[in-house]
């Protein structure tokens, strides 16, 4: 069995957004992911969230320092 290779370089970025981005699993009050306007699929568990400067997959009760309210 071959040992998948890890490109650390991308690892220290994405480690790096995370941080600025203070990503948290758990909501933050009554904020989370999936109350947020970058939230791209509302409803669902996991989501896109399409921040300029996140953009990864998150958890509906995720928050990070980019939580915006939706727009009514």
């Amino acid at each position: 069995m071959v040992e998948p290779s890890v490109d650390e370089a991308k690892f220290a970025q994405a480690q790096r957004v995370v941080k600025v981005a203070a990503l948290r699993g758990s909501p933050l009050d009554d904020d989370s992911c999936s109350s947020c306007l970058y939230f791209l699929e509302p409803g669902n568990e996991f989501a896109f969230c399409w921040h300029e400067k996140l953009q990864v997959l998150v958890g509906a009760n995720w928050w990070c320092h980019f939580w915006e309210m939706t727009e009514d």
